[in-house]
């Protein structure tokens, strides 16, 4: 027996690799001729020797993420070093969505950060495997942008995704670039205040994050394919709701309610609720609604309005407390009464 697995195991060391997927050579009843023919006539058009990173270039990229560098996240953009990084990605088998292959294959497309080669746009697009509509469209779109000798562009892997996996792996990627802007406008915003006001905001931050997490995960429905994109959209909503907050505060312009307006708010608020709560089954199908998602939304709510009560208490000390109350309670019963998506 040990001598069988022996052999078996060096017989699978002896094997050649695995041959990369390549649309060119897919065979189903989809159709799309033309779009593999030219990926199998560009099969071999590999970007050039010379555009890989010298050994002293790649000891410096050193855990380098091609997606920031390119798109500018949280740092500079730097094509030129983006296109060596994805280089190192793509020898490491890095098969992430904005990693390696597929961001070589915007830089060659684009002309950015690489001398613009579609041919060599196009061979890379054939090895990233997606939905057919999304392989064809993608190889498409090159040729068409090829054929019109179209200079410089702005092609990116997110035009014309047809596929809810792919919608989420986009608004994940849209995200990350939004993120980085918003933590640079908290920079500014925040760059006089004392740090016990920092420390609060911290906590509101952390206390928003839990909210937003298990209000998209729990209160909206996700049993379709474009879950992905539908929940990273709540928690981006959110999260620019929170900024516009603070800000709204900060210059002072934040609305009045009384101490009646308030106790008006927190009653709509529960019975808007208790609606919620009716309106649900209590064992709906994979993704759906359920009380108990709803409950442990509302809980995590909770938390997350004491937080910013505390914060307002040290940062805004004028500020009725009843007021800010109100507003939070306000906002809070329209989440129910806005459309998914």
């Amino acid at each position: 027996m040990k001598a069988a697995l022996a052999a078996a195991l060096l017989a699978a060391l002896a094997a050649p690799p695995a041959a990369r997927w390549d649309w060119g050579d897919v065979k189903d009843d989809y159709g799309m001729e033309a779009s593999k023919a030219l990926c199998r006539q560009l099969r071999n058009r590999e970007p050039p020797a010379s555009d890989r990173p010298t050994a002293q270039q790649a000891a410096a990229l050193k855990g380098c993420d091609s997606e920031k560098l390119y798109y500018g996240i949280g740092m500079p953009a730097d094509p030129a070093k983006a296109r060596q990084c994805a280089f190192l990605e793509a020898d490491k088998g890095d098969e992430s969505v904005f990693g390696g292959r597929t961001m070589l294959m915007m830089i060659y497309a684009n002309g950015k950060g690489a001398r613009q080669d579609y041919d060599v746009a196009i061979h890379l697009a054939c090895g990233i495997e997606g939905a057919p509509a999304q392989s064809d469209g993608r190889v498409r779109d090159l040729a068409e942008r090829r054929k019109r000798g179209e200079k410089g562009g702005d092609f990116d892997y997110c035009d014309g995704i047809t596929s809810g996996l792919a919608a989420g792996y986009c608004a994940s990627h849209a995200a990350s670039i939004e993120g980085a802007k918003r933590d640079a406008v908290w920079a500014r915003l925040t760059a006089g205040w004392p740090a016990a006001d920092k420390q609060a905001l911290a906590k509101l931050k952390a206390a928003h994050k839990a909210f937003a997490e298990a209000h998209a995960g729990g209160e909206l429905d996700l049993s379709g394919t474009l879950r992905g994109a539908i929940s990273i959209g709540a928690e981006e909503d959110l999260a620019k709701a929170l900024l516009a907050m603070v800000e709204r505060l900060e210059s002072g312009k934040a609305p009045a309610y009384t101490h009646a307006q308030y106790l008006a708010a927190d009653a709509a608020l529960n019975a808007r609720y208790r609606k919620a709560l009716a309106e649900v089954e209590p064992n709906g199908g994979p993704g759906a609604v359920t009380p108990e998602g709803i409950r442990s939304a509302q809980r995590a709510w909770l938390a997350y309005r004491d937080a910013f009560l505390a914060f307002a208490a040290l940062r805004y000390p004028k500020l009725p407390r009843d007021s800010l109350a109100a507003w939070l309670t306000a906002e809070r019963t329209k989440m129910w009464d806005q459309p998914e998506g």
